[in-house]
């Protein structure tokens, strides 16, 4: 695995904090994926309009875990912004498998992990909010497709084992859950 990968996954699984075993992204794990990631100018549309609102709205409140189900990218980039500000400890959900023929590209994916990498604060500080990134293309449709159709097909189902119970939930201080979703 590059350095600069390991380091990208490191600051995420850090940034997770109490909240890092659920966090699962292969595409920063997996050592034969090289590829050097570019600076991906962040949407600063939705990204921002979520990332302010979402700043006001869990502020002033403790407790919160949001559920960010949204184009990946997008969510990526909330999620590292809100734990840049000291609001909520991001965890990316994100099994997304990278092929180089892929029904669901990575690249970029990759590169907005890279980017939002860099926003992350240092670890060490126990946030009462926690954002959970996943991917809404998970189930993107493949109308017509046929047997001659190259592309592997990364796309996946989450499971309930893929995010805390409600239990976990409430024992790590959560009180209220919030899922937002676009589209």
């Amino acid at each position: 695995m590059s350095d600069l990968r390991r380091g990208v996954w490191e600051r995420w699984q850090a940034a997770a904090g109490p909240w890092r075993g659920w966090a699962m992204c292969p595409l920063l794990r997996l050592p034969e994926l090289e590829r050097a990631a570019a600076d991906v100018p962040w949407r600063p549309g939705l990204a921002r309009a979520l990332h302010q609102e979402l700043r006001e709205a869990l502020s002033n409140r403790d407790g919160t875990a949001v559920v960010l189900d949204l184009e990946p990218v997008v969510g990526v980039e909330v999620a590292a912004r809100l734990n840049r500000d000291r609001i909520a400890h991001p965890v990316l959900v994100l099994p997304r498998w990278p092929y180089a023929e892929a029904i669901l590209p990575f690249e970029r994916l990759l590169d907005a992990l890279t980017a939002g990498a860099r926003l992350l604060t240092r670890p060490g500080e126990r946030l009462a909010n926690v954002v959970f990134v996943l991917d809404a293309e998970r189930n993107t449709p493949v109308p017509r497709r046929t047997a001659m159709d190259p592309r592997a097909d990364n796309r996946f189902r989450l499971s309930t084992g893929d995010l805390p119970t409600l239990r976990d939930l409430r024992s790590g201080g959560i009180g209220r859950v919030v899922k937002v979703t676009h589209g």
